[in-house]
This record gives structure tokens, sequence and C-alpha cells, in this order.
């Protein structure tokens, strides 16, 4: 009798721990997996792009309100509720959203976390990517946009495909705008003064530079407060434009994003740094740097007290409310190169690169897919064109002379540069995350000095060692 009854009990227990394992119509208890699994119930009646009509989903939307605003986006989100009424998205929208994003992510509850956000949070995307909190959206390139029966990525501008954010060769990032860096200035200034509005060379850039100097005024500015700024004219980019000279420009690129060789003391990164410096030397750039704002550093040319601005093609639209009736910016990026047949490597932004939660519904996810593509779509993209002073990501847009017109003029000036010149655009970014007190050690110690390098009074050469020292410690802990 107790062989039998010890039988029973250990076939019971047995079925206990098979059905807890996983048996056929066991519940599964990971509440992502019950969410991503959803079936939800359906009349059958679906959308041109086979979603379902009668079902209720909401999209929260964490927006970045910065230098081209949010009316474009509110008119995004309008029209799409319109053709989708099934669908509602909720937007915060706030300068601070990278913040809000790490505060979010930290609290780990992806029920609050936003579906779909056009920003990184603090410390990037790299590592959310790696460790599978993003959505993979490769399959975006490949969707058709709803206004036009071609595939996304041929429709995109020269450049914005093939640099997009891609972790691991994974894209997890789809642009919907962009903003083109370099350098901005009056273009009615530049004809009063008969100064070179496209100098070809360094050399001619140079003698650009000291032609303004000439005239009394300071040539050019930037926020040291933010001294990232200087980025957008004299960055990472120019460093693969350095490169290119040489035929290294694809390993310069290869070993920037994945962090391999040297990071600050490469030779095309040495070599960039030196050339600042000897323009700093000369005086060419605004003493006052260290107080400045990026609006105070964008005003200098406004009124006239600095020739350029090392910013991005936004600026028109940051400024509107102060600049004079009829100003007319110009745009020039600044060539590291011996010759006019040399490519001239120009950074590349956008200011609305789209990410999507992986740990949503599949429902939300395929939803929050196509809100973007909607803000692809040639209304969406004149809205920000016209009320953001966003630049375009589909090369078609410029196709029709109306259209055009209603860019600003900095965007204007923007395409003119690269119709007229053998223009490369390119994002720079890093595929890989370093999490280590070195690595933000490294760059600390780089933008700290950026004021005294720009300035010509600190040769970067030390610098540029000792943050190469600290970040190699950090790649190899890593």
């Amino acid at each position: 009798m107790n062989k039998v009854l010890g039988k029973v009990i250990m076939f019971t227990l047995l079925i206990v721990m098979l059905v807890g394992c996983g048996l056929p119509g066991a519940k599964n208890t990971s509440n992502e997996s019950e969410k991503n699994k959803e079936t939800p119930k359906t009349n059958g009646e679906v959308y041109e792009n086979g979603l379902p009509k009668d079902q209720e989903v909401t999209l929260k939307y964490g927006f970045f309100e910065g230098g081209i605003g949010r009316d474009w986006v509110d008119i995004a989100i309008g029209t799409f509720e319109e053709k989708y009424p099934n669908v509602t998205i909720e937007i915060l929208a706030s300068p601070d959203i990278s913040q809000i994003l790490s505060t979010r992510i930290s609290a780990d509850d992806d029920d609050e976390m936003f579906d779909l956000f056009n920003r990184a949070p603090s410390g990037g995307v790299a590592s959310l990517a790696e460790s599978g909190k993003l959505e993979p959206l490769d399959d975006i390139w490949e969707m058709q946009l709803p206004d036009n029966e071609s595939m996304v990525k041929e429709l995109m501008m020269n450049g914005l495909y093939e640099s997009a954010n891609r972790i691991n060769g994974v894209s997890y990032e789809i642009p919907t705008s962009a903003s083109v860096g370099g350098l901005f200035f009056s273009k009615d200034l530049f004809k009063e003064k008969g100064w070179d509005e496209n100098p070809q060379t360094w050399d001619e850039f140079v003698s650009l530079l000291e032609d303004i100097k000439s005239d009394g005024i300071t040539p050019i500015t930037f926020p040291g407060m933010y001294p990232y700024y200087h980025d957008w004219a004299f960055g990472d980019v120019e460093s693969f434009e350095i490169a290119d000279l040489a035929g290294n420009a694809e390993k310069s690129v290869s070993n920037y994003q994945k962090f391999e060789d040297k990071v600050f003391t490469n030779p095309e990164t040495v070599e960039r740094w030196k050339k600042i410096y000897q323009l700093g030397q000369k005086g060419y750039f605004h003493e006052g740097l260290a107080a400045l704002s990026h609006t105070q550093s964008q005003m200098q040319v406004l009124q006239g007290d600095v020739a350029m601005v090392s910013t991005g093609s936004h600026v028109e639209n940051e400024m509107k409310q102060s600049a004079p009736e009829g100003f007319e910016w110009g745009y020039m990026s600044v060539p590291f190169i011996d010759s006019a047949n040399q490519k001239n490597w120009v950074r590349q932004g956008t200011t609305n690169g789209h990410y999507i939660w992986a740990a949503k519904p599949d429902l939300n996810k395929s939803w929050a897919k196509e809100f973007i593509l909607w803000m692809l779509t040639l209304d969406i993209q004149e809205a920000a064109a016209e009320d953001g002073g966003a630049m375009p990501v589909r090369a078609d847009f410029i196709e029709k002379p109306a259209r055009y017109d209603k860019l600003q003029s900095s965007s204007k000036s923007v395409l003119s540069y690269i119709e007229e010149n053998n223009v490369q655009l390119t994002k720079a970014y890093r595929a890989v995350s370093i999490v280590h007190p070195s690595y933000d050690q490294a760059f600390k110690l780089r933008d700290e000095a950026v004021v005294n390098v720009f300035l010509g009074k600190e040769d970067p050469k030390q610098m540029l060692e000792e943050a190469e020292a600290l970040i190699q410690a950090a790649i190899r802990a890593q």
C-alpha cells in the first residue's frame, strides 16, 4: 500500500512540474511574453496596412522639443489619428526628454515606458540595443511609404540610409528629419564685404578667415558653455575627411564606431585638432566663447558682431524670433582638404531619429512603425520644413518648386552647398557602448579643453594623450 501511495504522489508531482514547465495549455507567467503574444479579437476588418480597424490602441510618445519645435509633429499626430481613428497618440514633449527617458528606463516598468521616442536617453542607445530593450527596425527600411510605391531606403537623401545608427549591423533608429552641421552666416554681410561664401580647400578657408579678421570682425563663434557644439563644424566627421585623403576613410569610420585602434590619438584626429589649434593661435575665434550659450553665439551672427557660428541647419527656426526681417542664412562646411576634387565630408545629424521600445505589445509596435512611416510622407515632411525649419529626409522633396520654396533659408543654403560641392553626408555614431568611469573622464577631459584649444591657449597634444590613456583603460576593462 505504501509503494502504491508513493507512486501516486510521485506521479502527481511530475504532472505539476511538467505543467509548470510549459505543457500545452499551461499559463505563461511572464508578463512580457503574455503582453507580446496577445492576439486581439477582431471582426476581420483591416486597413490597407493590414492592421485591425476595431482594436483601440494608445501609443505613448516621448518627443524631444528642441530647435525645430513641435507644431509639425502635432500636425502629424492629428492627421494620423484622423486616418486611423482607433489609434490615440499621447505625446509628452519636453526639451529634457533624454532625462525623462533615463528615469523611466531605470524604473523598469514597461507599461509606463514610451512606445516610441525620438531622442536617445542619457548614455546613448547602444547598451539598450545590446540588451534587447530596443526594437530592431530594419524592416522599416524595406516598407513602402504611404504616399509612394517606393521603399523607404530608396527615397532617403544622400547618406541618410548608409549612415543611420546601427548596432552590430542592426538598425534601431529611423530618421524622420535632419539637421546638417557646419558654419552658418549672414548672406547679406558676406555679399557686402565680398567674402568667399564657398572656400574649396583648407588654404582658401584660412584665407577667408584672414579677410574677415582684417575687416575688424571676429570670424567664428560657438557656445563654449556647451563645448560639444564645436562638433557641428569641426568635429569627428572631419577626421573621416582627413582619413579619406590618405584612402583610409572606411577604416577610420569602422574604428570610430567600434572603438578599435586609437580613439583620440589616431593620425587623422591629431591632425584635426592641430589645425584647430593653429586657427586659434591666429585669433579666429571669439574670445568670449566660454560664457556663451547656443542662442547667444547665434545672436552674435544676427547682430553682425561675428561672421560665422558652428551649429546645425535648425538655427533659423531656433532664432526666428530674434532675426531681423529679411535675414538670410548662408552655409559652408569646413574643408579639411587640399583640392576641390577631394570629398568634402559634412556632418549629418538626425534631429528626429525614432526608436521603439521592444517590450510592448506587437500591435502597439506595428502602429508605432506606421506612425514613423506617416512622418516620412511628403505632407508631414513639408510641415516639418515650413513650421520647424527641419531638413527633409526624402530626396524627392525638392522636385516641386512650390515645396522647395517653403524651406527656410538655412536649409536652402545647405542644399545649394551640397549641389555645388563634392559632399559626403555622414553621421558619426558609436555602434558599441562602454560603461566605465574612465570613459566619462576621457570625454570630460576633452570637453574641458575645447575652449582653450580653440582660443590657441592650449596645445591639444597632452589632452589627447591623457584622454587616450583613459579611454583605453575603459576599453580594456570592458
